[in-house]
């Protein structure tokens, strides 16, 4: 009786162990390959809100050149501040409609412009939404527009440059630790386009007149051929001369290749007007109106390398600790139950032999 216990004891733990390997092992597969993954896209609750610090190497002053204050027109080597903010709007499915806005302070606090964009893009590879709802209102743009994709690569991307309206190469450069985290290193450097942002040329002067560009032309940093051209064309001229703009800039990102998350930006713009001249002559976009460089201010890249280090040790402990944990307890486990079932059990062993009748007296057994 007790060897049929234990073996029925025995049976009942192999029946568990079995059950609990096959059960931690889909559990591994299951977090590693399902939830992990559908987890690795734009939050969405995204609210980041990053500051920069630099220089404006010359900057065209909108405001007090539409009031006629062309001597405070042009600032030459003053401190600035930006700063940008990346909200997610609303989600839909695989699709994400983002506000990417973004402003630029003076240092006497006056704000220079700011831009306000809108995009619907796909959760995981951040590049355009293939589908999204018809209500949303949102800029038709190519390639990267506000961060990197989750598991980035050593590889090139295609990045929009909302300004122009045009996409840019993003180069991947170089592995590099930034703030304490393992980054890849990517450069953008668009070249020379007009300028198609409504926003920004709203903020730009049309047409100046011919005064204020005279004495614009006298502290700009213009080529001697193009002052010289200036200088012949000027005073000939009466009415309001048409201005139009390009745009470039060089920018490096550092780049948290598990999340994403961009540790760091250094970034160089560069605006420039050409003339219309009365007379059909054109000069080109050669006159610098605006170049500022700017980058991240030690908190805002310190807060973006500790949002990488949390994001990506959440990744590491549910996309690869955690699911590990579960394999070795479920391959565990299924050999406990192998042995259980497999190994020789034990047999119930023969009770003794009951003797026969005693023989009645004088008679000998056979």
């Amino acid at each position: 009786m007790g060897v049929a216990v234990q073996n029925k004891t025995r049976t009942g733990l192999g029946v568990a162990a079995a059950v609990l390997g096959v059960l931690c092992l889909a559990a591994a597969a299951i977090l590693a390959w399902v939830v992990v993954p559908n987890q690795a896209q734009l939050p969405g609750d995204t609210n980041v809100k990053r500051q920069y610090s630099g220089t404006a190497k010359l900057l065209l002053n909108p405001q007090a050149l539409a009031s006629g204050q062309v001597n405070q027109a042009m600032l030459i080597n003053v401190p600035i501040t930006a700063e940008r903010t990346v909200q997610v709007l609303a989600t839909d499915g695989d699709a994400a409609q983002v506000r990417d806005s973004r402003s630029l302070t003076a240092a006497n606090g006056q704000a220079v412009g700011s831009t306000q964009a809108t995009y619907a893009v796909d959760r995981k590879s951040l590049e355009p939404a293939s589908s999204y709802p018809p209500s949303w209102t949102v800029i038709q743009q190519q390639g990267l527009t506000v961060s990197w994709p989750f598991g980035s690569e050593k590889t090139d991307y295609t990045g929009w440059v909302n300004e122009t309206q045009t996409t840019t190469p993003i180069k991947y450069r170089r592995e590099e630790s930034r703030q304490g985290v393992d980054t890849y290193v990517y450069q953008a450097s668009p070249a020379a386009q007009p300028i198609k942002d409504p926003q920004v040329l709203a903020t730009l002067p049309q047409a100046l007149p011919v005064d204020a560009l005279t004495a614009l032309a006298a502290v700009l940093p213009i080529p001697d051929d193009v002052r010289a051209q200036l200088a012949q064309a000027l005073p000939t001229l009466t009415q309001p001369i048409p201005l139009s703009y390009t745009y470039q800039a060089q920018t490096t990102y550092w780049v948290s290749p598990a999340t994403g998350e961009v540790v760091d930006t250094q970034r160089e713009e560069i605006r420039k007007a050409g003339l219309q001249l009365p007379n059909g002559q054109t000069i080109a976009a050669v006159i610098p109106i605006y170049d500022v460089t700017i980058a991240f201010t030690d908190d805002s890249a310190q807060a973006a390398a500790q949002d990488a280090k949390d994001n990506g040790d959440k990744i590491q402990l549910y996309g690869t600790t955690v699911p590990l944990i579960l394999l070795i307890v479920g391959i565990v486990s299924l050999i406990v139950a192998a042995l259980l079932f497999f190994l020789p059990r034990r047999r119930a062993m023969p009770g003794p032999v009951s003797p026969g009748p005693e023989p009645p007296m004088g008679e000998s057994a056979p």
